[in-house]
């Protein structure tokens, strides 16, 4: 039998009401992430996941270079089985939605979620995950 470690959710946006990155969490040890996604307000914003496999954490509003290693990172959205391509994200436009999200992990160190393209309302991201160790 494989014992499970299972990640509480975490939050790694909080009614984020900015453009701006959220609280990035190492993932390193966790085999399985999913993301809980909850606009708010008629949220008018867009959210991207990066994740990185460098050893210390990425400077995730600075360019992407060799010594500040990160991308946007694919998600499969668990309603439906489709996929979210990472440099697309996910465009709230004024209707409000909660989602559930599997991250493409694939190794991933660290995880983080920024917001751009903000007009209105607020996005929380809660992050939950499981290893098989």
């Amino acid at each position: 039998m494989i014992d499970k470690v299972i990640l509480e959710p975490t939050k790694i946006l909080d009614a984020a009401a900015a453009n701006g990155v959220g609280k990035a969490e190492q993932v390193a040890s966790l085999r399985d992430l999913v993301l809980a996604v909850h606009s708010a307000g008629g949220a008018n914003l867009t959210i991207k996941v990066q994740g990185s496999i460098q050893e210390d954490e990425p400077d995730w509003e600075a360019a992407q270079s060799a010594t500040n290693s990160w991308e946007y990172v694919q998600l499969k959205d668990l309603n439906d089985a489709s996929t979210v391509n990472g440099d697309t994200g996910i465009t709230f436009s004024g209707v409000d939605d909660n989602r559930m999200l599997e991250v493409n992990t694939n190794y991933l160190r660290w995880l983080n979620v920024i917001v751009s393209g903000y007009v209105a309302g607020n996005v929380t991201v809660l992050l939950s995950g499981a290893s098989n160790s």
